[in-house]
Order: C-alpha cells, then sequence, then structure tokens
C-alpha cells in the first residue's frame, strides 16, 4: 500500500502535468520514504535517478554525464562543462519530458557552487523546455534553503493514524506499540515482520545481539559524530523524559553553551528537539530538551541501560522483565504526541473551536502553590487557551478527569478556557452535556475512523 504522504505524490504529478520546466527541492531524513515516494512518481514517466558520491565533483560530474549517454544517446558524448550538460538535457526533453531526480544533492551544490542556481533557473526557460529536475536534500537543510526557493517540499514520516491504515489487523495497543517505537518511520517499519506479533519483532530486532536494530541506532549516531561520546552521553542523559538544559550539563558535566550548542547539532539531524510552552516564544529560558526520534527514545530508554545482558543473551529476559512491565509509562508518552499530531489536523481541517498558534505542553510555576505545574496537551490561541489531558487506559472515564484539568484554569485568567480529554477507553454516558459546551473528549479509536474518512 502507498500513502500519499501530505498529498506529495499528487503535488509532483499536478507540477509535471503542466508540462513546463521545473525544479522541485525535496528534504528528508533517512527512511521516510524518499526512494518508494520518488518510484511511484517516476512510473510511467521517462526519468533519470542518480545517487551522488561524497567524491570531487569531477567525479560526480563524469559518472552523471555517462549516465545520461547511457540513457540519452551520443548527445552527451563531447560534454565537458555543467552548462554544456543542463543545455544537452533541455534539449533532450523538447520531444518528451524528462525528469532527472539528483539523489544526495548536497554532495553535488558542495562541491559546484554554482549548480544550485543553474538548475532553478529552469523556472524561467521557454515552455518548450519540458526539463523536470528533482533534488533530494536532507532535512537538516530546510530552514537554512527551502525559504529561497519556488518548489520546495518537506517529506515527514506517517503520522499514527497513517500507520494505523498501514496495519489495519493490529489491535489498537499493538498499533501505539509499533509507533511508540518506530515514529512511523517507513524504513523502521520494514524491519517488522507480519509473521510475527509486535513484541515478539521488537525482542528480535532490539534485544538480540544480532537484532537488525539493536546496533542501527548506535550506528547512526556514530555516521554523524564518529566515535565521539559527548553525543551519546547527551542522549543518554535525556531519556525518556523532556528535560532542562541543566539537567543535561548536570548529567554529563558539559557547560551550558557546549550542551547548548551540541544539543542543536542533534536537532539538526532530526535527533532531539527544543520545546518551549505554548504561550511562550521559542527563546523561552524554560525550554525543555527531548529525544524527537522515537527510535532513539526507545533505545536509550530500554536498551541502553541493559546492553551487557543482551550481549550475553538476556535479551528476552531483559524484555519481559525489564521492559514490559513498565511501558505503560512509555505508551503514554507516544498517546500525548498522537494527540498533539490530532489536533494539528483538526486545525487543518478547521474543527477547532479557535485558531490554534501553537500546539504542544504547558508548563510553569503555580503563583500560591510554589510548584511546577505540567500539562500533557496545550494549545495557545490570541486570547484563548486549550487545556487536554490523556488517559492510557480500559477504565471508563468519569467527571473527576474533567475536575483535575480544571484546577489548571487559574493559571490562565485572561484566556478563555477549552478542555480537551483524550482516552484509549471511553466516557460515561453523557459525559459531554453535563460538562458544557467548552469541553471536547475523544476516543482512540474515534479519532482514528475520523482520520481514516478523510
Amino acid at each position: 500500500m502507498f500513502i500519499d504522504k501530505d498529498r506529495l505524490l499528487s503535488k509532483l504529478n499536478k507540477l509535471y502535468e503542466t508540462r513546463m520546466p521545473c525544479c522541485v527541492s525535496l528534504y528528508s531524513y533517512p527512511g521516510e520514504g524518499r526512494s518508494r515516494l520518488l518510484q511511484e512518481f517516476l512510473k510511467g514517466k521517462r526519468g533519470l535517478f542518480y545517487k551522488a558520491s561524497c567524491v570531487p565533483w569531477q567525479e560526480n560530474f563524469r559518472l552523471l554525464r555517462d549516465l545520461c549517454l547511457r540513457e540519452l544517446g551520443e548527445n552527451f558524448a563531447q560534454v565537458t562543462k555543467t552548462s554544456g550538460l543542463i543545455k544537452a538535457l533541455k534539449k533532450a526533453s523538447l520531444t518528451e519530458p524528462l525528469i532527472l531526480v539528483l539523489e544526495d544533492f548536497q554532495y553535488l551544490s558542495g562541491q559546484n557552487r554554482r549548480l544550485a542556481s543553474q538548475l532553478l533557473a529552469l523556472e524561467q526557460e521557454a515552455p518548450s523546455c519540458r526539463l523536470f529536475v528533482i533534488l533530494c536534500k536532507p532535512s537538516s537543510l530546510w530552514e537554512k534553503e527551502s525559504p529561497r526557493e519556488e518548489q520546495a517540499f518537506r517529506l515527514r514520516n506517517f503520522n499514527f493514524f497513517e500507520t494505523c491504515r498501514l496495519y489495519p489487523d493490529l489491535s489498537l495497543r499493538d498499533q501505539l506499540l509499533l509507533y511508540s517505537v518506530t515514529g512511523g518511520n517507513p524504513g523502521l517499519l520494514e524491519y517488522f515482520s507480519p509473521e510475527f506479533s509486535v513484541c515478539d519483532n521488537l525482542e528480535k530486532l532490539f534485544f538480540q545481539e544480532k537484532g537488525s536494530l539493536y546496533r542501527l541506532v548506535p550506528g547512526k549516531l556514530q555516521r554523524h559524530y564518529g566515535n565521539s561520546p559527548l553525543m551519546g552521553g547527551i542522549l543518554a542523559a535525556i531519556g525518556s523524559t523532556p528535560r532542562h538544559l541543566q539537567e543535561i550539563c548536570d548529567r554529563t558535566e558539559l557547560t551550558p553553551s557546549a550542551a547548548s550548542s551540541l544539543l542543536s547539532s542533534l536537532e539538526k539531524h532530526g535527533m532531539t528537539e527544543k520545546l518551549v510552552p505554548v504561550t511562550e516564544p521559542s527563546s523561552s529560558r524554560r525550554a525543555l530538551y527531548r529525544i524527537s526520534d522515537s527510535a532513539f527514545r526507545f533505545w536509550y530508554t530500554c536498551i541502553y541501560p541493559f546492553q551487557g545482558e543482551i550481549e550475553t543473551g538476556k535479551g528476552r529476559e531483559i524484555f519481559q522483565k525489564q521492559v514490559l512491565p513498565g511501558f505503560s509509562v512509555y505508551l503514554k508518552a507516544a498517546f500525548e504526541d498522537i494527540c498533539r499530531d490530532f489536533l494539528r489536523l483538526e486545525q487543518s481541517r478547521g474543527e477547532t473551536p479557535f485558531p490554534l498558534e501553537q500546539v504542544g505542553m504547558w508548563w510553569g510555576q503555580h503563583p500560591t502553590k510554589k510548584r511546577t505545574e505540567y500539562i500533557p496537551i496545550a494549545a495557545a490561541g490570541k486570547k484563548q487557551i486549550l487545556l487536554g489531558a490523556c488517559f492510557l487506559t480500559e477504565n471508563w472515564l468519569d467527571a473527576d478527569a474533567l475536575s483535575s484539568l480544571q484546577k489548571h484554569a487559574g493559571l490562565f485568567p485572561d484566556r478563555e478556557k477549552w478542555y480537551y480529554l483524550f482516552s484509549t477507553s471511553d466516557f460515561v454516558s453523557g459525559f459531554e452535556a453535563i460538562s458544557g459546551s467548552h469541553v471536547r473528549i475523544f476516543r482512540l479509536e474515534d479519532m482514528c475512523r475520523t482520520m481514516n474518512d478523510l
């Protein structure tokens, strides 16, 4: 099954069908399904796919020219310069549209600074040119480069509801478990065999020395940062719980400036993220940091502390006795992420009670109780605040669930309050009717049904 995430395939096809020259930038992290998307897009079309390597420009140029020579003919035999190659490609597209995909484009642009501007200039070509170029780049360059580009798209992991559509035969709890570990990353989902349960897959993939994902996660970190112990130390210090910068410094003995710099680098690679309360700017000093990559978060929470036992053949015992009993806490954090995503999707459908300027969490000091209050689901508008709570439970929820959430109302005296309750179970009959117009409730099963009907 191919799910058109964010309708990117539809958008690419729409651009292609204009039969006009075009240059598109496609950003993604590894494993997010870029290759599969491009395979679908190239079906039935004339196209070239070149994967650049980390070698000098002339070597990449030679290999790209040879690919064109093999596929498009002798017109490329005498090409010796970049301008000549682009000119020959434009000529080859005059009679029939031609797609050129440049995978790992950063290796090309890093050695030839004029290449990107030369390709982007295709937008000004005459309509007779039908060359369609796709520049594949890492998501770490999104914020830096995409604002200057006319056609830029960012590929992301499947959200929970898309992941459920891929695995319709799993129970909701197993779907939640699968998503909590993979984060909907297509590359990771491929490792999970339909012949085994999700738990059996986890044990085979992570809790055996030869498990496919046991070494994959730390290996990914090593590819970016070599054998530096600092990055792994920061991820181990964060673990499954968002941490303040000072907490990370205390655990790693790094200075705040050094830790901030390393966290920024990890964020560029999609491994960590900075969180601030929804009512505060991104520069807030109350920021928390967490591992955003689900597989990394799982590894540093459930694998990292037990590597010795796993490598001496005790992985099954560790999984059964140490990991599974406490997994509800881990699943609850994943459920909170799903509920925040649901709010964003509701916002895109125009179903929220007010425009949500920021969706996330809220935490801060209680003015009278002198303690930190934490609200796991929060969304802010100009004069409104949405407060939410998640319940990973099999029990039905009654008014007590709402009362505990409404106790936070005094923290926002000048804002109109809305209350959202999310549950994996059900609510007592008439819950919304007795709770008032500013209260909404959502069962996970109903959330999935709503998203599947779109």
